[in-house]
């Protein structure tokens, strides 16, 4: 594994611990589990993959920005010992 990756890994391991301990972020998730219970099995299934594949777009989404801003400054402090 190189150094990206394992960035990339504790990156994703610490934004999911903040989200999972957001209050808005299980809120919303309670909110949701709810709704979905009025609806048919099916349809549920649908809401629950749609919410999931949110979810997964915006925590990957998160994870490639935390690395560049990760990168810009790393190549600022870089930059600055010269």
């Amino acid at each position: 594994m190189d150094i990206l990756d394992e960035l990339a890994e504790k990156f994703a391991l610490t934004l999911d611990s903040q989200l999972c301990n957001n209050s808005d972020y299980l809120k919303a998730t309670a909110m949701l589990n709810e709704l979905v219970r009025e609806f048919p099995i099916k349809k549920a299934t649908e809401i629950e993959d749609i919410a999931a594949d949110l979810t997964a777009a915006a925590f990957n989404t998160g994870i490639r920005s935390g690395l560049k801003l990760g990168a810009r400054i790393a190549i600022g402090l870089i930059g600055s010992d010269k």
